[in-house]
Parts: C-alpha cells; sequence; structure tokens
C-alpha cells in the first residue's frame, strides 16, 4: 500500500492538483482583484470602527464621570451594533470566497461594499 503524495500548496493555501485552484491557470483580472482588495479593506476598517466605538460606549461614561465632565453624546447602540455587524458578515464573506467562481466573488464583493456604504451613510451622514 502506497501514501498519498503531499499535496503542494501556494501562500494562499490553495492545492496546486486542485482544478478549481491556480493550476487550472484561472486568474482574475485586475479589476476583480481590485474589488477584492476593496471589499477586504472596507470589512476589516468598519469592523475595526464598530469595536473602537463599542469599548468608547463602554468605557466613556464612567471616564467623563471621573472627569467630571457632563454626559457624551455618541453614534448610538444602533450604529455601534450594524457596524459590528456588517464588518463581521464581510470579514466572514471575504475569507470564505477563496474557491468560488468568479462571479460569486463578484457579487459577494458588491455586496460587501454596498454594505458598508449604506451603513456609513446611515450612521454617519446627515
Amino acid at each position: 500500500m502506497t501514501a498519498d503524495p503531499p499535496v503542494r500548496q501556494d501562500s494562499g493555501g490553495h492545492d496546486h492538483d486542485d482544478p478549481g485552484g491556480p493550476a487550472a491557470g484561472l486568474r482574475a483580472s485586475a479589476g476583480v482583484r481590485f474589488l477584492d482588495a476593496l471589499a477586504g479593506l472596507l470589512a476589516a476598517g468598519i469592523l475595526v470602527v464598530g469595536v473602537v466605538l463599542l469599548l468608547a460606549a463602554l468605557v466613556a461614561p464612567a471616564a467623563l464621570a471621573a472627569a467630571g465632565l457632563g454626559p457624551a453624546d455618541g453614534p448610538g447602540w444602533g450604529s455601534v451594533v450594524a457596524q459590528l455587524v456588517v464588518g463581521g458578515a464581510g470579514e466572514v464573506v471575504v475569507r470564505r470566497r477563496g474557491r468560488w467562481p468568479v462571479p460569486a466573488v463578484l457579487a459577494a464583493d458588491l455586496t460587501v461594499v454596498l454594505a458598508v456604504a449604506g451603513v456609513i451613510w446611515w450612521a454617519w451622514l446627515p
């Protein structure tokens, strides 16, 4: 009984022997790669902003009271939760899209970009 040969992987963890991976010669266009990067950047950014706002909302009341200042108005819990949810969902999509076909990747990336833009518009613009 012989053992299977080890599977070679590229730096992204994709099998070179996988027909849907890099060995198939399928390389996304520059536009798709740009949209991938934009979706990843926006998802990570909105998640970081959500985490910072959550920490500020939890710490600010005690810090302001200790400093002798009055209460502050923040963006509100709805905005904080929306940014956390959209950022977290966007990160899940960005992490899972690796082996999806190009049309599905495009749809996922556009959904992430539009969802982040919607949250920014809703939470931050008057």
